[in-house]
Formats: C-alpha cells, structure tokens, sequence
C-alpha cells in the first residue's frame, strides 16, 4: 500500500487538466487493483482510481500512496505514525509502468456509474486534491490508499450498497491473520510485523475494517451491488479485465535470509543450554555472557518500547516487552547490584508465557523466552547457593 514518491511534481500540473474539464458520456472511472511484488513496502498491495474519457482525451490514475522518503526525519516518523502520505495523479501509462517493471499485475473494475455519480466523484476527488486536503496523515489500517478510494467512490452513490462475503471475508479473521495473509512468504518481515504489532491485533475485523487490504476490496467491488432508491438493484462493477496479468520482474529480487526466525531462535536457545551446563559442569559462572545476552534482548526492545507512544493502531500494548525490554540494560548491568532483579525477570518472563492466551507473537518468541528463562533460573539457583 506505500508507493515512493513518483511523479510527484508532474501530477501537480497534471491536475490541473484533469478537474477542469468537465464530465462527459465518455467518462470512465474504475478502481485499479495492484498485486504485491518483492520489494518490502509492496506487499500489501496498492489501489488507485483511474478516471478515462476518450472524447476529452484523458486518461490518469489517482492514488493516496505518495511518500517522501527524503524529508526530514522520515524513519522516525514512520516508527511513530507521523508519516503523511500524499494524493497524486499521473497518465496511467506511467502508473502502470512501475507495476510492469516490478512484474505486478494489475486488476481494473470499471464502475457502473450514472453521470451524477460520476460529477460528484469527480468534485469529491478535485475537493481532496486542493492544497489543505492533498497531504493526510497515513493510517495502514484506517486510512490508507485503498480505504480512500473505497470512501471516495461509495460516499458519492445513489442508493445503497451491498455485497456477497467472499475471499477473506468468510469466518472469523483477526487483523494479524489478514496481515500474515500477505507476509507469509516473507518470514522475517512477518515476524517484524509481529514483534511490532500488540494485542489489538488480535481482535476480529469486521466485515469493512477488512477492505484496508487491497485485493479484499476488489473482491468485494466484484460482487457488490448498488440498490437504487426504486429499489432496483444494478452491479457495482460494469466490467472487470487484467491491465496487466503475465508480467515478469526486470530486477532480480534479493535473496531471502537462510534462516527461519523459528531456526534462529533455536539456534541462540542450544548455545544457551550448552553455555548453562558448561558453568554447572565447570563450576564457572560466565557473567559477562548474560550482560551481553540480557544487553542485546534490551537493545531489541527499545522499537518496541518505541511504539507505545506510536499513533499506529495495534502497538500500544505488547506482551513482548516483558521479554525484548530496555529494563534489561538496567537490570543486568554490570554494576547493579539488587539482589531481587532475578526474581523480577523470572516473573517478567512467566508473565510472558501466559500472555500467549491474549496475544500472539513473532515467531520464535517463545523460544528466544525459554532461552531468557534457561539463565535466570540458572542465576537464581547460583545465587541460592
């Protein structure tokens, strides 16, 4: 759903032509579907709106997914869902250049449409544009491209609308189960989700919090109908064709990490029983592994922290913290001497484990846990004795 700023400056003049001219017969306007492709900010998808009229000679894709990487703290923004996105219009044949470059199809539904509805969609999208309006504020669930150009479209219809549950929409779906429809293939960038996102996440999304997504949107588009004020009932969709399906990427994608976050959290889970039953075989305590150990799971857990004070849905509250948490820098120094911090991590970490009845996490977050679990009963029972 996030698109790098493109063609930023020229939809601005581009603009200009577009909302002068005036509704015709001719006029077309259909939402556009694109599928994910590798790069990371992708795999969501993406929605735009194109609008066509062949007596007027136009032709533009419209869409809320423009960002600016280069401004001024851009990343830190981003974290804390600051982030403002921008509506742009660009000649379809430029949008639709990035997709095939990217090897990403795209799906097109040419709404059914009366005239009116056509002029008041228009006026509504000019109304966006104007400068006070052009820039909102990114909300990947909420408000984000495709639930623009859904309320954009819906909002100037005559009637009611309604549409048949299919795709995603059948049974119970958390919103962390319709984000890992999308990253499942991509396990680090799932787990990265996950380590982020807290137990909000895990509530049920109803039928319309479900459309952020963009292809669950067009499956509804395809089997929505419009009931008119008569009582008559028309389809959303006049018609519905591939812009383009068989496209294949012009880069090579980069290589995926070898390792699952489940194997690599396996892997630091051995080194910590073989480092525990070395210092019990030795009768050596290797402190300054658990400083480095203890230090690296507080470092993690400064992004996490981070989000507590996000405007991002979903990441105020993470049962993770009580394993990834910047406490550890103080608990575990080196020069804290308290000799209950043990007993606080070992009801930090239990704590954790029961979380998993309200929370789902990352992958691999309960082993890297057990491993955490592994040095402070360890400590606890050497501190015992």
């Amino acid at each position: 759903m996030k698109r790098n700023i493109v063609y930023f400056y020229t939809s601005i003049a581009l603009f200009l032509t577009l909302f002068t001219i005036r509704v015709s017969a001719k006029t077309e306007i259909s939402l556009l579907t694109c599928k994910p492709h590798a790069q990371i900010y992708s795999l969501y998808g993406h929605t735009a709106i194109r609008v066509v009229d062949t007596e007027q000679n136009t032709d533009v894709a419209i869409n809320w997914g423009v960002f600016d990487a280069s401004q001024p703290n851009f990343v830190a923004k981003f974290v804390l869902g600051f982030t403002d996105y921008t509506m742009s219009i660009v000649p379809t044949e430029y949008f639709l250049r990035e997709y095939e470059y990217y090897g990403s199809p795209v799906y097109q539904q040419r709404l059914n449409l009366t005239e009116a509805e056509k002029a008041r969609i228009m006026k509504a999208l000019d109304e966006n544009y104007r400068p006070e309006n052009r820039v909102y504020r990114y909300n990947y669930v909420y408000d984000n491209c495709t639930t623009r150009a859904r309320d954009i479209i819906l909002s100037n219809i005559d009637g009611k609308t309604s549409c048949v549950k299919t795709f995603l929409q059948k049974g119970d779906k958390t919103f962390r189960d319709l984000l890992h429809w999308k990253t499942n293939k991509y396990g680090w960038c799932k787990a990265g989700n996950d380590l982020v996102i807290g137990l909000r996440a895990d509530r049920n999304a109803i039928h319309s919090e479900r459309e952020f997504l963009p292809e669950i949107l067009a499956a509804d588009f395809d089997s929505a109908t419009i009931i008119r004020a008569d009582g008559k009932q028309v389809a959303l969709v006049d018609s519905a064709f591939w812009l383009l399906k068989d496209v294949q990427p012009h880069f090579e994608p980069m290589p995926d990490f070898p390792l699952t976050p489940t194997m690599f959290a396996i892997i630091i889970l051995a080194l910590v029983i073989v480092w525990t039953l070395y210092e019990r075989t030795k009768k050596k305590r290797l402190k300054w592994l658990d400083v480095v150990f203890f230090y690296i799971c507080g470092i993690a857990g400064l992004l996490p922290f981070a989000m507590i004070f996000s405007q991002h849905p979903f990441v105020q509250i993470n049962l993770q913290l009580l394993v990834l948490n910047p406490l550890w820098l103080f608990l575990m120094s080196p020069w804290t001497k308290w000799k209950h911090r043990w007993n606080v991590a070992l009801v930090m970490v239990v704590l954790f484990f029961i979380g998993n009845i309200l929370q789902s996490y990352a992958e691999g977050m309960n082993i890297l846990a057990l491993s955490l679990l592994v040095r402070i009963i360890s400590n606890r029972l050497k501190y015992k004795e």
